[in-house]
């Protein structure tokens, strides 16, 4: 893989499935994880690897779709950075949307020999001043 843009097309595939192997296999062991829910912070793929299991495993017979957009990717040789809107849909085994919500993400990628990780993940939502929600809808 000589560009980081195939992470995003092997992030999809990997939460359709539901196979967290495939989606803890773009990230390097000693990624730093800010998320959105509970814990909100992972030192290291050891500690977020239970939360992804988690999350895959407790999903049931749905699934969840996952787009990437306004991706703007900025890339050298063994460094890699990107950053736009990821939106999870969770779809029933008819088809139907069930939930979704749209976040920011930033992330940051190493050349570690000729396979491109993630050592930096940012997900984030913009809190309204005004009623101090999550503005899920940009």
């Amino acid at each position: 893989m000589n560009t980081i843009e195939p992470f995003f097309t092997n992030y999809q595939e990997a939460v359709w499935l539901k196979d967290s192997d495939a989606l803890l296999a773009l990230y390097a062991s000693d990624v730093v994880q800010f998320d959105m829910w509970d814990r909100g912070y992972y030192p290291n793929l050891k500690e977020w690897k239970t939360e992804m299991e988690n999350w895959l495993g407790s999903l049931g017979d749905e699934k969840v779709k996952v787009d990437f957009e306004r991706i703007k990717i900025h890339q050298s040789e063994n460094m890699g950075f990107a950053s736009g809107l990821i939106k999870f849909q969770a779809i029933s085994p008819e088809g139907k949307v069930l939930r979704s919500m749209k976040n920011r993400i930033s992330i940051a990628f190493s050349k570690e020999g000729v396979v491109w990780k993630v050592v930096h993940q940012h997900i984030s939502a913009p809190i309204s001043s005004e009623n101090l929600n999550a503005i899920f809808d940009f």
